[in-house]
């Protein structure tokens, strides 16, 4: 997710450690939200940032899947992460102005209902809480006196799936 720095604060280019500034891990991180919660992905995740279009409902999906979006001729599923929280929020086109494409296997979305800074992120920042969060967000940490959830990618789509197995072509 974020990488190891390599003495960026001090400046050294030898990359000698010093054992006063140990190797702390930091990234670029897209702020977004999503209705009223703030969110946070890593920018190595983030593929293209589109405005918001009408995604095509998938039948039986869970509620967190708003449905099917064509984005640079990839089909990616589009996750409501604020229902994905427990949050039920009213899905019109005013709600959700733009769409977050993901890279991966996976072909992911985000629905965005406003797109914030890119700010480094640092897993020493002050405020970093891990505990009692839900399993696709890696830590919760304070940007300009909001709580941010910074997301776990690898465990969105389980996460949104809430345990149900893909069904597989059986020939």
């Amino acid at each position: 997710m974020c990488k190891d720095s390599d003495d960026m604060k001090d400046g050294l280019s030898n990359g000698a450690q010093d054992s006063e500034h140990p190797q702390v891990a930091t990234c670029k991180v897209q702020l977004f939200r999503a209705g009223p919660l703030h969110f946070g992905v890593s920018e190595e995740y983030v593929a293209t940032l589109a405005q918001w279009r009408e995604p095509t409902p998938l039948p039986h999906a869970p509620e967190s899947v708003l449905g099917v979006v064509s984005i640079q001729g990839r089909m990616l599923t589009v996750l409501d992460l604020a229902r994905l929280c427990g949050i039920d929020t009213v899905i019109s086109d005013e709600s959700y102005r733009h769409i977050i494409a993901l890279r991966g296997d996976e072909q992911l979305a985000l629905a965005a209902s406003a797109l914030s800074d890119t700010v480094d992120f640092s897993s020493s920042n002050s405020g970093v809480r891990t505990n009692g969060i839900e399993r696709f967000v890696s830590c919760v940490f304070t940007h300009s006196g909001a709580d941010a959830r910074m997301l776990n990618v690898s465990e969105l789509f389980a996460a949104a799936l809430h345990g149900r197995e893909r069904r597989r072509r059986r020939f």
